[in-house]
């Protein structure tokens, strides 16, 4: 079973949406439907999507325009809804070198308060130099930081933004005494302070943390999903998660981790749903239990997404090459086509699914679909 530790603080691939009861079941031996219906969202000429959010029904969609070689910072609202499906655009105001050639990677929105990160590749080993933003839909601006914030000797890597009943944090890694550990940073008005280190998210002698992505849950809490490397008696990967509420993380180490497994997502109501790998399959887990699933293969460049309807779970991956659409529900499945592509990012506003896949970094497209008649199915 899973181990709770409590502390205080803060090729193309394929797309699959799992739709899970609260309970393992027995797949339905009904293989694979076609599914149509799938429409593409057009982006302003020139943008290329890498990162999704939402903000009171309305889509926001980050990424950035390129032209060329030239490129520059993109943020759209989208009514997916609508006939048009227009995109209205954000005004952007870079304040930065690196900000004026930033692919904003992540957005977080509650209320009018949108804050997106930014990166873009300098200097001479061409590493990832990261921006923040911070405004609302009348426009959104790039707040200088010192190269310190993000950057240095001790700098990991970023993995995204969200936003708990604290407000919006930014979540990645930084060197601790052995090895990268979780790190957490907050706004003190326009600077961002990197918080101080957590023990639930640090590294100890025998064991590293892996975390790989951040979800914004609904009940105002944030979820960093990835894996727990144990380095005595052989080197073992377990699937696990970490998750803030109000300012208390709390790691779960997900249960039946086989050989080598990682989460990818996790969604949190009154239980939390993670989608991630197992032994090179797709898994998901509920909390303590581990879900029974046909076999999906995946690999290390896979990923998923997971998101929550009602008393439904939302399971978006890539898997095998071709896209995939399970439905389940008390026991039955129904496997179903949809677009082929790495999920990027994926949003549920209602019944509506919004999906960011890509064949290749360069190459993020916007589909959506209503699943009403699956949820409800």
């Amino acid at each position: 079973m899973g181990r709770r530790i409590g502390i205080r603080a803060a090729g193309a691939l394929s797309l699959i949406v799992a739709l899970l009861p609260l309970a393992a079941c027995t797949p339905d031996p009904d293989r694979l439907q076609v599914l149509d219906g799938w429409q593409s969202v057009a982006l302003p000429a020139g943008m290329v999507a890498s990162s999704l959010g939402s903000q009171d029904g309305v889509l926001l969609v980050g990424g950035h325009l390129a032209e060329g070689p030239r490129r520059a910072p993109a943020l759209v609202r989208v009514r997916p809804e609508a006939p048009d499906r227009s995109a209205e655009q954000v005004p952007l105001t870079p304040t930065t070198p690196y900000g004026r050639v930033a692919d904003l990677t992540s957005l977080t929105a509650r209320g009018d308060r949108i804050v997106a990160l930014g990166a873009a590749r300098g200097g001479a080993h061409a590493n990832v130099r990261w921006t923040i933003w911070t405004g609302s839909s009348r426009g959104v601006t790039d707040r200088p930081q010192s190269f310190e914030t993000f950057g240095g000797w001790y700098a990991g890597t970023l993995l995204g933004t969200a936003t708990d009943q604290r407000g919006p944090l930014v979540v990645g890694t930084w060197q601790g005494e052995h090895g990268p550990d979780g790190a957490t940073w907050r706004a003190a008005e326009e600077r961002w302070q990197r918080e101080p280190g957590q023990s639930a998210l640090a590294n100890t002698s025998d064991r590293q943390v892996s975390p790989r992505t951040v979800d914004q849950q609904a009940d105002g809490s944030v979820v960093v999903s990835g894996s727990l490397i144990y380095l005595s008696n052989g080197v073992r990967q377990q699937a696990a998660y970490w998750r803030d509420v109000a300012g208390s993380w709390t790691l779960l180490a997900l249960p039946d981790p086989g050989s080598r497994s990682e989460a990818w997502s996790t969604a949190c109501s009154s239980s939390c749903w993670s989608a991630g790998g197992r032994d090179g399959a797709l898994t998901v887990w509920s909390d303590e239990t581990r879900q029974l699933l046909p076999t999906l293969p995946v690999t290390d460049d896979d990923s998923a997404r997971v998101l929550l309807s009602e008393d439904r779970t939302v399971v978006i991956a890539s898997s095998g090459g071709a896209g995939r659409l399970l439905v389940g529900q008390q026991g039955r499945w129904r496997i179903y086509t949809s677009p082929d592509g790495r999920v990027l990012a994926a949003a549920l506003l209602g019944t509506r699914l919004v999906l960011l896949t890509a064949a290749d970094p360069a190459s993020g497209r916007l589909w959506t679909r209503d699943l009403s008649g699956l949820l409800a199915g």
